[in-house]
Protein backbone atom coordinates (compact mmCIF):
# COMPACT_ATOMS: atom_id res chain seq x y z
CA UNK A 1 0.00 0.00 0.00
CA UNK A 2 2.86 2.37 0.85
CA UNK A 3 4.45 1.73 -2.52
CA UNK A 4 1.18 2.54 -4.31
CA UNK A 5 0.81 5.71 -2.24
CA UNK A 6 4.32 6.76 -3.12
CA UNK A 7 3.62 6.37 -6.81
CA UNK A 8 0.44 8.45 -6.66
CA UNK A 9 1.98 11.96 -7.08
CA UNK A 10 3.91 10.88 -10.15
CA UNK A 11 0.86 9.14 -11.56
CA UNK A 12 -1.27 12.27 -11.07
CA UNK A 13 1.40 14.39 -12.74
CA UNK A 14 1.39 12.06 -15.76
CA UNK A 15 -2.40 12.27 -15.86
CA UNK A 16 -2.28 16.07 -15.83
CA UNK A 17 0.31 16.18 -18.63
CA UNK A 18 -1.73 13.70 -20.65
CA UNK A 19 -4.94 15.70 -20.13
CA UNK A 20 -3.26 18.89 -21.36
CA UNK A 21 -1.99 17.09 -24.45
CA UNK A 22 -5.40 15.50 -25.09
CA UNK A 23 -7.09 18.88 -24.72
CA UNK A 24 -4.72 20.46 -27.21
CA UNK A 25 -5.31 17.63 -29.68
CA UNK A 26 -9.07 18.01 -29.22
CA UNK A 27 -8.98 21.72 -29.94
CA UNK A 28 -6.93 21.19 -33.09
CA UNK A 29 -9.25 18.39 -34.23
CA UNK A 30 -12.36 20.52 -33.71
CA UNK A 31 -10.86 23.45 -35.59
CA UNK A 32 -9.70 21.27 -38.49
CA UNK A 33 -13.04 19.46 -38.74
CA UNK A 34 -15.20 22.58 -38.77
CA UNK A 35 -12.94 24.46 -41.20
CA UNK A 36 -12.90 21.46 -43.53
CA UNK A 37 -16.67 21.14 -43.40
CA UNK A 38 -17.07 24.85 -44.06
CA UNK A 39 -15.00 24.38 -47.19
CA UNK A 40 -17.13 21.38 -48.19
CA UNK A 41 -20.32 23.40 -47.65
CA UNK A 42 -18.95 26.21 -49.79
CA UNK A 43 -18.08 23.69 -52.47
CA UNK A 44 -21.62 22.30 -52.37
CA UNK A 45 -23.11 25.79 -52.65
CA UNK A 46 -20.86 26.74 -55.57
CA UNK A 47 -21.45 23.50 -57.47
CA UNK A 48 -25.06 22.41 -56.79
CA UNK A 49 -24.67 19.54 -59.28
CA UNK A 50 -22.57 17.71 -56.66
CA UNK A 51 -25.91 16.66 -55.20
CA UNK A 52 -26.21 14.16 -58.06
CA UNK A 53 -22.83 12.72 -57.06
CA UNK A 54 -23.97 12.02 -53.49
CA UNK A 55 -24.68 8.29 -54.14
CA UNK A 56 -21.14 7.84 -55.48
CA UNK A 57 -19.66 9.84 -52.60
CA UNK A 58 -21.49 7.65 -50.10
CA UNK A 59 -20.17 4.51 -51.75
CA UNK A 60 -16.69 6.05 -51.78
CA UNK A 61 -16.77 6.67 -48.02
CA UNK A 62 -17.71 3.02 -47.46
CA UNK A 63 -14.81 1.99 -49.70
CA UNK A 64 -12.44 4.19 -47.70
CA UNK A 65 -13.47 2.54 -44.44
CA UNK A 66 -12.91 -0.88 -46.01
CA UNK A 67 -9.49 0.20 -47.31
CA UNK A 68 -8.43 1.28 -43.82
CA UNK A 69 -9.71 -1.93 -42.25
CA UNK A 70 -12.54 -0.27 -40.32
CA UNK A 71 -16.02 -1.78 -39.88
CA UNK A 72 -18.11 -0.76 -42.89
CA UNK A 73 -21.02 0.28 -40.72
CA UNK A 74 -18.87 2.37 -38.39
CA UNK A 75 -19.84 5.97 -37.79
CA UNK A 76 -17.80 8.79 -36.28
CA UNK A 77 -20.22 8.58 -33.34
CA UNK A 78 -19.45 4.87 -32.85
CA UNK A 79 -16.49 6.00 -30.76
CA UNK A 80 -19.04 6.23 -27.95
CA UNK A 81 -19.59 2.46 -28.14
CA UNK A 82 -15.82 1.88 -28.15
CA UNK A 83 -15.40 3.89 -24.95
CA UNK A 84 -18.38 2.19 -23.27
CA UNK A 85 -16.89 -1.20 -24.12
CA UNK A 86 -13.43 -0.10 -22.93
CA UNK A 87 -12.10 -0.62 -26.43
CA UNK A 88 -9.27 1.23 -28.08
CA UNK A 89 -10.44 3.83 -30.59
CA UNK A 90 -8.65 3.03 -33.89
CA UNK A 91 -6.28 5.75 -35.01
CA UNK A 92 -7.42 5.20 -38.62
CA UNK A 93 -10.91 6.34 -37.65
CA UNK A 94 -9.73 9.97 -37.54
CA UNK A 95 -8.84 10.43 -41.25
CA UNK A 96 -11.67 8.12 -42.34
CA UNK A 97 -14.26 10.06 -40.35
CA UNK A 98 -13.02 13.41 -41.65
CA UNK A 99 -12.91 12.30 -45.29
CA UNK A 100 -16.27 10.54 -45.06
CA UNK A 101 -17.92 13.61 -43.53
CA UNK A 102 -16.42 15.83 -46.22
CA UNK A 103 -17.95 13.55 -48.86
CA UNK A 104 -21.33 13.79 -47.13
CA UNK A 105 -21.40 17.57 -46.81
CA UNK A 106 -19.91 18.29 -50.25
CA UNK A 107 -22.64 16.17 -51.80
CA UNK A 108 -25.43 17.96 -49.98
CA UNK A 109 -26.08 15.58 -47.08
CA UNK A 110 -27.21 16.74 -43.65
CA UNK A 111 -24.37 16.23 -41.15
CA UNK A 112 -22.14 18.22 -38.85
CA UNK A 113 -18.61 18.10 -37.49
CA UNK A 114 -19.31 17.13 -33.89
CA UNK A 115 -19.10 13.34 -34.12
CA UNK A 116 -16.24 13.72 -36.60
CA UNK A 117 -14.35 15.84 -34.07
CA UNK A 118 -15.18 13.30 -31.36
CA UNK A 119 -13.71 10.52 -33.48
CA UNK A 120 -10.56 12.48 -34.34
CA UNK A 121 -9.96 13.72 -30.81
CA UNK A 122 -10.79 10.41 -29.10
CA UNK A 123 -8.56 8.38 -31.39
CA UNK A 124 -5.72 10.84 -30.81
CA UNK A 125 -6.23 10.76 -27.03
CA UNK A 126 -6.44 6.97 -27.00
CA UNK A 127 -3.19 6.73 -28.93
CA UNK A 128 -1.49 9.34 -26.74
CA UNK A 129 -2.49 7.42 -23.64
CA UNK A 130 -1.10 4.20 -25.11
CA UNK A 131 2.18 5.74 -26.21
CA UNK A 132 2.70 7.61 -22.93
CA UNK A 133 1.70 4.48 -20.97
CA UNK A 134 -0.60 6.46 -18.73
CA UNK A 135 -1.79 4.10 -16.02
CA UNK A 136 -5.47 4.24 -15.05
CA UNK A 137 -6.62 4.52 -11.47
CA UNK A 138 -7.92 1.08 -10.50
CA UNK A 139 -10.99 0.76 -8.33
CA UNK A 140 -10.75 -1.04 -5.03
CA UNK A 141 -11.09 -4.75 -5.68
CA UNK A 142 -11.00 -4.36 -9.47
CA UNK A 143 -9.31 -7.17 -11.38
CA UNK A 144 -8.23 -5.21 -14.43
CA UNK A 145 -8.24 -1.40 -14.74
CA UNK A 146 -10.20 -0.05 -17.67
CA UNK A 147 -8.50 2.28 -20.14
CA UNK A 148 -11.38 3.83 -22.08
CA UNK A 149 -11.09 6.97 -19.97
CA UNK A 150 -8.30 8.31 -22.20
CA UNK A 151 -10.66 8.40 -25.19
CA UNK A 152 -13.30 10.00 -22.95
CA UNK A 153 -10.86 12.86 -22.35
CA UNK A 154 -10.73 13.34 -26.11
CA UNK A 155 -14.53 13.33 -26.34
CA UNK A 156 -14.80 16.04 -23.70
CA UNK A 157 -12.07 18.11 -25.34
CA UNK A 158 -13.69 18.02 -28.79
CA UNK A 159 -17.13 19.05 -27.48
CA UNK A 160 -15.59 21.82 -25.37
CA UNK A 161 -13.62 23.26 -28.28
CA UNK A 162 -16.53 23.08 -30.71
CA UNK A 163 -19.00 25.00 -28.56
CA UNK A 164 -16.74 26.90 -26.18
CA UNK A 165 -18.30 24.96 -23.31
CA UNK A 166 -15.76 23.16 -21.08
CA UNK A 167 -18.22 22.16 -18.35
CA UNK A 168 -20.71 20.83 -20.87
CA UNK A 169 -17.88 18.97 -22.61
CA UNK A 170 -16.94 17.09 -19.44
CA UNK A 171 -20.59 16.35 -18.65
CA UNK A 172 -21.20 15.20 -22.22
CA UNK A 173 -18.40 12.63 -22.01
CA UNK A 174 -19.60 11.34 -18.64
CA UNK A 175 -23.21 11.04 -19.75
CA UNK A 176 -22.36 9.31 -23.02
CA UNK A 177 -20.46 6.62 -21.12
CA UNK A 178 -23.37 6.44 -18.61
CA UNK A 179 -21.19 7.63 -15.72
CA UNK A 180 -19.02 4.55 -16.00
CA UNK A 181 -16.91 4.29 -12.86
CA UNK A 182 -13.68 3.90 -14.81
CA UNK A 183 -14.27 7.28 -16.43
CA UNK A 184 -15.79 8.99 -13.40
CA UNK A 185 -12.70 8.16 -11.34
CA UNK A 186 -10.71 10.20 -13.84
CA UNK A 187 -13.02 13.23 -13.76
CA UNK A 188 -10.13 15.61 -12.91
CA UNK A 189 -8.31 14.50 -16.07
CA UNK A 190 -11.50 14.71 -18.18
CA UNK A 191 -12.24 18.20 -16.87
CA UNK A 192 -8.62 19.31 -17.35
CA UNK A 193 -8.67 18.14 -20.97
CA UNK A 194 -11.96 19.96 -21.54
CA UNK A 195 -10.67 23.21 -20.03
CA UNK A 196 -7.39 22.95 -21.95
CA UNK A 197 -9.27 22.45 -25.23
CA UNK A 198 -11.43 25.49 -24.53
CA UNK A 199 -8.39 27.69 -23.84
CA UNK A 200 -6.43 26.44 -26.85
CA UNK A 201 -9.45 26.90 -29.13
CA UNK A 202 -9.94 30.59 -28.25
CA UNK A 203 -7.44 31.94 -30.82
CA UNK A 204 -8.21 29.25 -33.39
CA UNK A 205 -10.66 29.55 -36.24
CA UNK A 206 -13.52 27.10 -36.50
CA UNK A 207 -16.01 25.84 -33.97
CA UNK A 208 -19.72 26.55 -33.67
CA UNK A 209 -20.61 29.97 -32.29
CA UNK A 210 -24.16 29.71 -30.96
CA UNK A 211 -25.99 33.05 -30.50
CA UNK A 212 -26.78 34.36 -27.04
CA UNK A 213 -30.38 34.48 -25.85
CA UNK A 214 -31.60 37.03 -23.33
CA UNK A 215 -33.95 35.28 -20.88
CA UNK A 216 -37.32 36.93 -20.20
CA UNK A 217 -38.56 38.15 -16.86
CA UNK A 218 -40.01 35.45 -14.64
CA UNK A 219 -43.59 34.85 -15.73
CA UNK A 220 -46.13 32.11 -16.23
CA UNK A 221 -45.81 32.60 -19.99
CA UNK A 222 -42.06 31.90 -19.91
CA UNK A 223 -42.57 28.84 -17.74
CA UNK A 224 -45.34 27.57 -20.00
CA UNK A 225 -43.10 28.03 -23.03
CA UNK A 226 -40.32 25.94 -21.43
CA UNK A 227 -42.76 23.16 -20.58
CA UNK A 228 -44.29 23.25 -24.06
CA UNK A 229 -40.86 23.15 -25.70
CA UNK A 230 -39.80 20.32 -23.40
CA UNK A 231 -42.83 18.18 -24.18
CA UNK A 232 -42.52 18.84 -27.92
CA UNK A 233 -38.82 17.95 -27.76
CA UNK A 234 -39.61 14.74 -25.88
CA UNK A 235 -41.88 13.58 -28.71
CA UNK A 236 -39.70 14.80 -31.57
CA UNK A 237 -36.47 13.65 -29.92
CA UNK A 238 -37.86 10.16 -29.41
CA UNK A 239 -38.85 9.87 -33.07
CA UNK A 240 -35.51 11.30 -34.21
CA UNK A 241 -33.32 9.09 -32.00
CA UNK A 242 -35.34 5.92 -32.59
CA UNK A 243 -35.47 6.44 -36.37
CA UNK A 244 -31.74 7.07 -36.61
CA UNK A 245 -30.86 4.03 -34.51
CA UNK A 246 -33.33 1.81 -36.37
CA UNK A 247 -31.97 2.78 -39.78
CA UNK A 248 -28.40 2.25 -38.66
CA UNK A 249 -29.23 -1.19 -37.32
CA UNK A 250 -30.95 -2.03 -40.59
CA UNK A 251 -27.87 -0.76 -42.45
CA UNK A 252 -25.64 -3.06 -40.41
CA UNK A 253 -27.87 -6.08 -41.05
CA UNK A 254 -28.51 -5.49 -44.74
CA UNK A 255 -27.67 -8.46 -46.94
CA UNK A 256 -26.54 -6.26 -49.82
CA UNK A 257 -23.18 -4.54 -49.83
CA UNK A 258 -23.08 -1.42 -47.59
CA UNK A 259 -21.82 0.67 -50.53
CA UNK A 260 -25.04 -0.08 -52.40
CA UNK A 261 -27.12 0.85 -49.35
CA UNK A 262 -25.24 4.15 -49.03
CA UNK A 263 -25.74 4.84 -52.72
CA UNK A 264 -29.48 4.20 -52.34
CA UNK A 265 -29.56 6.58 -49.39
CA UNK A 266 -27.75 9.21 -51.43
CA UNK A 267 -30.31 8.85 -54.19
CA UNK A 268 -33.12 9.27 -51.63
CA UNK A 269 -31.53 12.42 -50.21
CA UNK A 270 -31.14 13.77 -53.73
CA UNK A 271 -34.82 13.07 -54.45
CA UNK A 272 -35.96 14.78 -51.24
CA UNK A 273 -33.87 17.88 -51.87
CA UNK A 274 -35.04 18.26 -55.46
CA UNK A 275 -38.69 17.40 -54.82
CA UNK A 276 -39.22 19.61 -51.78
CA UNK A 277 -36.54 22.28 -52.18
CA UNK A 278 -34.56 21.16 -49.11
CA UNK A 279 -31.33 22.86 -50.21
CA UNK A 280 -31.26 25.08 -47.11
CA UNK A 281 -31.39 22.00 -44.87
CA UNK A 282 -28.12 20.58 -46.18
CA UNK A 283 -24.96 20.68 -44.09
CA UNK A 284 -24.63 21.13 -40.33
CA UNK A 285 -27.60 23.41 -39.76
CA UNK A 286 -25.75 26.28 -38.08
CA UNK A 287 -27.39 28.78 -40.43
CA UNK A 288 -30.77 27.31 -39.48
CA UNK A 289 -30.04 28.08 -35.84
CA UNK A 290 -29.48 31.72 -36.83
CA UNK A 291 -32.80 31.70 -38.71
CA UNK A 292 -34.58 30.27 -35.67
CA UNK A 293 -33.14 32.93 -33.36
CA UNK A 294 -34.07 35.65 -35.84
CA UNK A 295 -37.65 34.40 -36.12
CA UNK A 296 -37.25 33.57 -39.82
CA UNK A 297 -37.91 29.82 -39.53
CA UNK A 298 -40.99 28.13 -40.94
CA UNK A 299 -43.32 26.17 -38.61
CA UNK A 300 -42.27 22.78 -40.02
CA UNK A 301 -38.62 23.47 -40.80
CA UNK A 302 -37.61 21.31 -37.85
CA UNK A 303 -39.29 18.28 -39.43
CA UNK A 304 -37.55 18.83 -42.77
CA UNK A 305 -34.11 19.11 -41.14
CA UNK A 306 -34.77 16.05 -38.97
CA UNK A 307 -35.91 13.97 -41.95
CA UNK A 308 -32.90 14.87 -44.09
CA UNK A 309 -30.51 14.15 -41.20
CA UNK A 310 -32.05 10.76 -40.40
CA UNK A 311 -31.98 9.66 -44.04
CA UNK A 312 -28.42 10.89 -44.56
CA UNK A 313 -26.85 9.32 -41.48
CA UNK A 314 -29.17 6.33 -41.26
CA UNK A 315 -28.09 5.02 -44.66
CA UNK A 316 -24.45 4.86 -43.72
CA UNK A 317 -23.19 8.32 -44.63
CA UNK A 318 -20.54 9.63 -42.27
CA UNK A 319 -20.97 12.76 -40.21
CA UNK A 320 -22.07 14.22 -36.92
CA UNK A 321 -25.51 14.23 -35.33
CA UNK A 322 -25.13 16.82 -32.56
CA UNK A 323 -25.11 20.06 -34.55
CA UNK A 324 -28.03 18.95 -36.77
CA UNK A 325 -29.88 17.96 -33.58
CA UNK A 326 -29.26 21.40 -32.09
CA UNK A 327 -30.61 23.01 -35.25
CA UNK A 328 -33.70 20.77 -35.20
CA UNK A 329 -34.30 21.75 -31.57
CA UNK A 330 -33.84 25.45 -32.25
CA UNK A 331 -36.30 25.30 -35.16
CA UNK A 332 -38.77 23.35 -33.01
CA UNK A 333 -38.47 25.89 -30.21
CA UNK A 334 -39.07 28.76 -32.63
CA UNK A 335 -42.20 26.98 -33.88
CA UNK A 336 -43.49 26.67 -30.31
CA UNK A 337 -42.83 30.38 -29.76
CA UNK A 338 -45.29 31.21 -32.51
CA UNK A 339 -48.03 29.27 -30.72
CA UNK A 340 -48.01 31.41 -27.58
CA UNK A 341 -46.42 34.63 -28.86
CA UNK A 342 -43.05 34.23 -27.12
CA UNK A 343 -39.71 35.68 -28.20
CA UNK A 344 -38.09 33.45 -30.87
CA UNK A 345 -34.48 33.71 -29.58
CA UNK A 346 -35.36 32.47 -26.11
CA UNK A 347 -37.63 29.73 -27.45
CA UNK A 348 -34.99 28.59 -29.94
CA UNK A 349 -32.36 28.36 -27.19
CA UNK A 350 -34.70 26.32 -25.01
CA UNK A 351 -35.54 24.07 -27.94
CA UNK A 352 -31.88 23.41 -28.74
CA UNK A 353 -31.14 22.38 -25.14
CA UNK A 354 -34.29 20.30 -24.68
CA UNK A 355 -34.00 18.44 -27.98
CA UNK A 356 -30.33 17.61 -27.34
CA UNK A 357 -31.26 16.19 -23.94
CA UNK A 358 -34.01 14.02 -25.44
CA UNK A 359 -32.21 12.87 -28.59
CA UNK A 360 -28.73 12.33 -27.12
CA UNK A 361 -29.81 11.30 -23.58
CA UNK A 362 -27.56 13.91 -21.94
CA UNK A 363 -29.65 16.30 -19.78
CA UNK A 364 -26.79 17.62 -17.65
CA UNK A 365 -24.67 18.51 -20.67
CA UNK A 366 -27.69 20.17 -22.30
CA UNK A 367 -28.30 22.46 -19.32
CA UNK A 368 -24.62 23.33 -18.98
CA UNK A 369 -24.36 23.99 -22.72
CA UNK A 370 -27.32 26.37 -22.47
CA UNK A 371 -25.56 28.24 -19.68
CA UNK A 372 -22.17 28.43 -21.38
CA UNK A 373 -23.43 29.13 -24.91
CA UNK A 374 -26.59 31.17 -24.36
CA UNK A 375 -25.73 32.84 -21.05
CA UNK A 376 -25.97 31.54 -17.47
CA UNK A 377 -29.21 33.42 -16.91
CA UNK A 378 -30.79 30.98 -19.39
CA UNK A 379 -29.63 27.87 -17.50
CA UNK A 380 -32.52 27.68 -14.97
CA UNK A 381 -35.04 28.04 -17.78
CA UNK A 382 -33.18 25.40 -19.77
CA UNK A 383 -33.42 23.02 -16.83
CA UNK A 384 -37.19 23.58 -16.81
CA UNK A 385 -37.35 22.66 -20.51
CA UNK A 386 -34.87 19.78 -20.29
CA UNK A 387 -36.66 17.99 -17.44
CA UNK A 388 -39.88 17.11 -19.36
CA UNK A 389 -37.87 16.56 -22.54
CA UNK A 390 -35.68 13.93 -20.92
CA UNK A 391 -38.22 12.26 -18.67
CA UNK A 392 -40.95 12.29 -21.30
CA UNK A 393 -38.86 10.74 -24.08
CA UNK A 394 -38.16 7.09 -24.71
CA UNK A 395 -34.67 6.04 -23.65
CA UNK A 396 -33.41 5.34 -27.18
CA UNK A 397 -31.18 8.17 -28.34
CA UNK A 398 -28.72 8.89 -31.11
CA UNK A 399 -25.95 7.21 -29.11
CA UNK A 400 -28.11 4.50 -27.59
CA UNK A 401 -29.64 4.44 -24.13
CA UNK A 402 -28.62 6.86 -21.40
CA UNK A 403 -28.06 6.55 -17.68
CA UNK A 404 -31.21 4.43 -17.38
CA UNK A 405 -29.38 1.54 -19.04
CA UNK A 406 -26.60 1.81 -16.48
CA UNK A 407 -29.09 1.76 -13.59
CA UNK A 408 -30.87 -1.24 -15.11
CA UNK A 409 -27.61 -3.15 -15.45
CA UNK A 410 -26.63 -2.20 -11.90
CA UNK A 411 -29.89 -3.53 -10.49
CA UNK A 412 -29.48 -6.74 -12.49
CA UNK A 413 -25.91 -7.18 -11.28
CA UNK A 414 -26.99 -6.62 -7.65
CA UNK A 415 -29.77 -9.19 -8.14
CA UNK A 416 -27.29 -11.74 -9.52
CA UNK A 417 -24.91 -11.17 -6.62
CA UNK A 418 -27.76 -11.58 -4.14
CA UNK A 419 -28.84 -14.83 -5.83
CA UNK A 420 -25.30 -16.21 -5.63
CA UNK A 421 -25.09 -15.20 -1.97
CA UNK A 422 -28.32 -16.98 -1.19
CA UNK A 423 -27.13 -20.04 -3.09
CA UNK A 424 -23.97 -20.24 -0.99
CA UNK A 425 -26.03 -19.89 2.18
CA UNK A 426 -28.14 -23.00 1.48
Amino acid sequence: MGRATGRLPGQLARHAAFALAAGTAGALAASLATLALDAASALSARFPWLLFALPLLGAASIGLFKLLGLPLGAQPGSVVEDVRDDGRVPLALAPAALAGTLFTVAGGGSAGATATSLAMSSSAASELGRLARVEPLAASGARAPRRGWTAACGMAAAFSALFGAPLAGAAFALELVRFDGAVARHLPAVLTASLAAWIVSLPLAGGYALPAAAPPDASWRAGALCLLVGLASAAAGTVFGWSLRALRRAFGRARVHPALVAAAGGALVCALVLAFGFQRFEGSGLSLVADAFAGDAGPFDFAAKALLTVVTLGFGFKGGEVMPALSVGALLGASCAGLIGAAPPFAAAMGAAAFLAAAARCPLAAVLLAGEAFGWAAAPWAALAVLPAYLGSVDVGMFGRGITAWRTRSRAARGQREDRRRGRGR
